[in-house]
């Protein structure tokens, strides 16, 4: 076999195998949703840094169980975005579903300092 046979299926295994690297679970990120731009969601972490994973057109939206389409989603709603990395190891997001916001820790009472005693 000629070498240029041997490269030309070389890539040729490379461009079929992207189901077996996805043999890992999806990562899953929990963030507010910021909008779309250039074909990359946009939803804000934890931290407040923004986080721009790419969609795909297998991407799939849902809203209350439902599928639904990304202009379905609006700045501020709560999501949880699962994500895999491509070959270029970029972000791309799996599937992006609406969640109820979470209620996060209670705040504290005035004079709550966690001793026991009242202030």
């Amino acid at each position: 076999m000629n070498l240029l046979a041997a490269i030309t299926l070389g890539f040729a295994l490379m461009q079929s195998t992207p189901t077996l690297m996805q043999s890992t679970p999806p990562a899953t990120f929990n963030g507010v949703y910021r909008g779309m731009e250039s074909g990359r969601l946009v939803i804000e972490v934890e931290n407040g840094q923004n986080m721009r994973m790419f969609t795909t057109g297998s991407t799939k939206f849902i809203r209350d169980g439902k599928r639904a389409k990304a202009s379905d989603f609006h700045d501020g709603d709560a999501v949880s975005v699962d994500a895999e990395r491509d070959m270029r190891m970029n972000l791309v997001a799996v599937r992006v579903e609406a969640v109820k916001p979470s209620a996060g820790p209670a705040p504290k009472q005035p004079g709550d300092d966690d001793s026991g005693k009242p202030n």
